[in-house]
């Protein structure tokens, strides 16, 4: 069968609303005829019954006198669209792109070229549009008719661009922000994981801490608070004393911290340094702490002779940096039988008054 003489509509199916629109205004506004018209979605103007659908397609494109290109989203994802646009493009067929909006206008020279389209809301151009099929056999409209069918498309045009599927395919740009995102959630859960998870740990060994702390004190354990700015000698008393079967309630590195674990836990023993982290002394420390806590003072210190002045705490033990850790442990020793004895004989001195 001939195509010579015919409009080839190229569309793709998911867009016959806009084809059928475009098919109307061809017929009636700009008089082709119904006969000239080949679009396959449209009765009347499609492939007849017992013909070869491939075949007739290639029949159709041989050589029809336009070819109308309607680029839409459905159209730029179609791969039998896009052979219909490469054979129009090869054949050097008189092509004339119809470009809808959210397609990029420069697809067309991606395409077909350098060859001029139109913009299908440009409304401007639609007296350029009838121009372009002068070269058929067309049927003859009035003026009137023109202009009432013109106005008609304006009308319509809008809503059926609405209607149209939108595209399926995602921007690069926009597939590397999703992917972006993604990854920035999937750190920050990671994160969360990671936070949750020692949190959970550090309760963990509090929780262990407690339950240490519970049996101890079950157990009637003398207790002994660390009041000492160097880290490293600190763990080494609290690792000595706990071999010994202390209770060591707390490290603290200054007067305050001290002052606070004392009054709270209240420790037979404290172990300090005269020099504390903050500039702080342990000497009024203990100063402080004496009238309120029935304690006794060991003070493991490297500035011994600040020991010598007026305002020397009693009673106190001395162990002088560095110091062996059998001879500081029986000082430590010797001073907790000291203040269990001293209370031994207040509670014995009550029991007598009373």
């Amino acid at each position: 069968m001939s195509s010579i003489g015919k409009v080839f509509i190229s569309h793709a199916v998911a867009d016959v609303a806009l084809a059928r629109l475009v098919v109307d205004f061809l017929k009636e506004a700009v008089g082709v005829r119904d006969s000239d018209i080949f679009c396959t979605s449209l009765p009347g103007h499609s492939i007849p019954l017992t013909e070869d659908f491939n075949a007739y397609i290639r029949s159709q494109i041989e050589e029809p006198a336009l070819v109308l290109a309607l680029l839409t989203p459905s159209y730029l994802e179609s791969h039998f669209c896009l052979m219909e646009l490469g054979a129009a493009w090869s054949r050097a067929l008189k092509t004339l792109a119809v470009v809808v909006p959210g397609v990029p206008f420069d697809v067309v020279t991606k395409t077909l070229g350098l060859k001029q389209a139109w913009r299908i809301n440009d409304h401007a151009k639609l007296s350029e549009f009838r121009e372009t099929f002068k070269d058929l056999e067309l049927e003859a409209r009035s003026t009137a008719t023109w202009e009432a069918k013109a106005a008609n498309w304006r009308k319509k045009l809008p809503g059926v661009l609405r209607g149209l599927p939108s595209s399926k395919l995602v921007e690069k740009t926009k597939l590397n922000s999703a992917l972006a995102e993604v990854e920035a959630l999937k750190q920050t859960a990671d994160d969360e994981a990671k936070r949750v998870k020692k949190q959970i740990s550090d309760l963990e060994e509090d929780n262990a801490r407690l339950q240490e702390r519970i049996s101890v004190k079950d157990e009637g354990r003398p207790r002994v608070l660390i009041v000492e700015p160097e880290k490293l000698i600190a763990l080494d008393l609290e690792q000595m004393l706990k071999r010994a079967r202390y209770d060591v309630i707390g490290v603290a590195r200054t007067k305050q911290e001290a002052m606070t674990m004392a009054l709270v836990d209240k420790p037979d023993i404290i172990v300090t340094e005269v020099q504390l982290a903050d500039g702080s002394s342990g000497i009024d420390l203990i100063n402080a702490v004496y009238p309120l806590v029935d304690c006794f003072a060991i003070f493991v210190t490297a500035y011994p002779e600040r020991l010598l002045t007026g305002n020397r705490p009693h009673p106190v033990e001395l162990i002088t940096k560095p110091f062996s850790p059998d001879d500081a442990l029986a000082k430590i020793v010797g001073a907790t039988q000291a203040v269990l004895q001293r209370r031994a004989k207040s509670s014995h001195g009550e029991a007598r008054q009373s």
